[in-house]
């Protein structure tokens, strides 16, 4: 045991044993091949989710210059710099509080205020939340876009669904998720949709006994929520001129497009 322990002495001081018992020259090049012998965990994790940390740089190209106890540790630490430079992300300081492991790069962990760092990658979507009004632009990115970097949330995640059944599908058909009391939508949405907020309209529509009962909401309230068609739209002038001077709106006759009055 005595034996053993000065011969392993004599091998630190000249350089000949790693920390954790391998014996190597501190004349003898490392390999990349070399580091899972001590640091099996950091390789696996790397090998796993490394990213392009994985498939354009290996254990060497960054932690350069040598190895403990020949070269201190701290040396052997890169900057993320040494790498990453001439965008604006690369930038930002503290790369460690979101890219908290290194050799899973993209394992990021959110802080409490990341919107100027989101901004840097995503300034379409940051500048499209602030020009739009909303809830939604009261709350940090990190609100929604929980857990890991890309995480796409169901709106049922914050919201009560319009009606039973919806999916988040659904919800994006009208709603843009960055601006989303700006309600649009195209010709395929179904009435039942539209019901789900305005069901005493439906239903009113529904028991009409006249063309309009056969036509989809959208048909008349095209592209943006809100919109209120006119009745010349489709109908244009029906009847004599005098007569429409005298009853100068249809509903003065025909009362509820949604209930029309032949």
């Amino acid at each position: 045991m005595r034996k053993s322990f000065c011969t392993t002495a004599i091998l630190l001081a000249f350089g000949f044993v790693s920390s954790c018992g391998v014996a190597w020259s501190a004349d003898a090049p490392l390999e990349n091949s070399d580091c899972v012998k001590c640091h099996a965990k950091v390789v696996h994790e790397n090998q796993a989710d490394g990213g392009k940390h994985k498939t354009e740089v290996g254990c060497l190209d960054c932690h350069v210059g040598g190895h403990p106890p020949s070269t201190p540790k701290e040396d052997i630490i890169p900057q993320c710099s040494m790498c990453h430079s001439g965008e604006a992300h690369f930038e930002l300081n503290n790369c460690l509080g979101c890219h908290q492991n290194p050799h899973q790069p993209l394992h990021i962990v959110f802080g409490d205020d990341n919107v100027a760092a989101c901004n840097t990658c995503h300034p379409a979507q940051v500048n499209e939340i602030k020009d739009n009004p909303s809830a939604h632009g009261e709350f940090d990115c990190s609100l929604c876009h929980h857990d890991k970097h890309g995480y796409i949330p169901d709106c049922m995640e914050c919201h009560e669904p319009h009606r039973p059944g919806q999916t988040y599908s659904d919800c994006i058909t009208c709603h843009r998720v960055h601006q989303p009391t700006n309600v649009t939508y195209g010709q395929d949405i179904p009435n039942k949709d539209c019901g789900a907020c305005h069901g005493d309209l439906m239903d009113t529509l529904a028991a009409g006994t006249t063309k309009h009962a056969t036509l989809q909401c959208v048909y008349c309230h095209k592209d943006t929520h809100g919109y209120l068609p006119a009745c010349q739209d489709c109908h244009g002038d029906p009847h004599p001129q005098l007569m429409m001077k005298k009853f100068m709106k249809c509903t003065d006759c025909h009362k509820d497009p949604h209930d029309l009055v032949k």
